[in-house]
């Protein structure tokens, strides 16, 4: 018999916040045509790596994937600060929105389980 699994409020929230920093990549994927490959390599980082902390097959190593995520969200974080100081450009509302809700995520990939 399989063990269940139990989701949480913390879970859910992980998941929400992960879809919505993605989706804010791939929708800056479709304005900015320039760098959209980056965009969307981001994206779809954040759902490979919301996959990877809560599959079971790789649970040996959560301890290094919650790591990465948190490193990954933080580097995505940084290099926003990097392009706008590079550009000018802070795409408001959604580049400020897609930061917030990164560094939520932050906090609750830390205090996850």
């Amino acid at each position: 018999m399989k063990a269940e699994t139990r989701v949480s409020t913390s879970m859910i929230a992980v998941m929400i916040l992960t879809t919505i920093t993605a989706l804010i990549h791939f929708e800056r994927a479709i304005q900015d045509p320039d760098i959209r490959i980056l965009f969307i390599l981001n994206g779809m980082g954040f759902f490979a790596l919301l996959a990877a902390f809560y599959m079971p097959m790789f649970q040996k190593h959560h301890k290094l994937v919650r790591w990465t995520y948190i490193g990954y969200t933080a580097v995505t974080i940084l290099l926003y600060f990097v392009w706008v100081a590079m550009s000018g450009e802070w795409t408001i509302p959604l580049g400020p929105i897609a930061k917030l809700v990164e560094a939520a995520l932050i906090v609750l990939i830390y205090r996850e389980p």
